[in-house]
């Protein structure tokens, strides 16, 4: 079963919570995301919602907080 499909692809791998925000990049087809409640950073596949690494506060990937 992926991801996906038990409603996790929403929640923050580190923490559950929900309150993730995503950024869709459609040239890698991946969803660069940011937790607002630990801060955690990660890239999941798009379609299935396969965690593809953490990543850093400086990443391209994830929006800095300025």
């Amino acid at each position: 079963m992926s991801s996906g499909a038990d409603g996790s692809h929403f929640t923050c791998p580190f923490c559950n919570s929900h309150e993730v925000d995503r950024l869709f990049l459609a040239s890698l087809r991946i969803d660069s995301c940011a937790c607002l409640s630990c801060g955690a950073r990660w890239d999941e596949d798009c379609e299935s919602g396969e965690f593809r690494g953490r990543a850093t506060r400086s990443s391209i990937l994830a929006p800095r907080d300025t």
